[in-house]
């Protein structure tokens, strides 16, 4: 093949021809944001930007987060396990997992910190998610959605091994480590846990 004045072997020119596609279709094809990054309207308390706060005396928090990619169903959750003076104990999470809402991503996520606490030895544990309301359906204050019906009953059932067990809601900016988390796991795909204690 002559482009101009120039050979080229017929490979080269459909690699080229690739190559070029790629670099088209990267320029052109937005990616499309995780639905945990995309903006929320500020919390209702106070403009005031909230910290993470520690557990109290003898607990442990196990932050958690769930992903969600509402063009393809994916995602994954993440969760940081830290000590009543906020070393981080544990960290985990899993990515490549198919879900029909935000809401079955947090729910799994909480469902998953508690397993993680559970196998860690954890007796009182204080667990902190943003969705207000994954919080309320395992508290029982709110109506179970048919969708994460299994994993509410799943979280409830598992609560009963712990010795005290606390559900709290709390703004993303104190759930910012297992944010990163679920962010990390969700576009890496696979399993990860870091055990920090061993």
């Amino acid at each position: 093949m002559v482009f101009q004045g120039i050979q080229i072997h017929p490979s080269d020119a459909s690699g080229m021809m690739v190559e070029q596609v790629g670099e088209y279709n990267e320029a052109v094809i937005p990616k499309a944001p995780l639905v945990a990054e995309l903006p929320r309207p500020p919390d209702q308390a106070a403009l005031v930007q909230a910290v993470w706060e520690k557990p109290r005396h003898g607990f442990v928090k196990a932050n958690c987060d769930g992903a969600w990619l509402v063009q393809t169903n994916t995602g994954g959750f993440g969760w940081v396990i830290r000590d009543f003076v906020g070393w981080m104990m544990q960290a985990g999470g899993q990515g490549d997992l198919r879900y029909g809402s935000a809401l079955a991503a947090e729910v799994d996520a909480i469902r998953a910190v508690l397993i993680a606490c559970e196998q860690g030895g954890f007796a009182r544990v204080m667990v902190e998610s943003d969705s207000l309301i994954a919080i309320q359906m395992v508290k029982g204050e709110r109506l179970v959605d048919a969708e994460v019906d299994g994993l509410i009953f799943d979280i409830q059932a598992m609560t009963r091994e712990f010795q005290e067990m606390i559900f709290i809601h709390a703004p993303r900016s104190c759930n910012q480590a297992a944010h990163e988390v679920a962010s990390f796991v969700s576009r890496n795909g696979g399993i990860h846990h870091w055990d920090l204690i061993r």
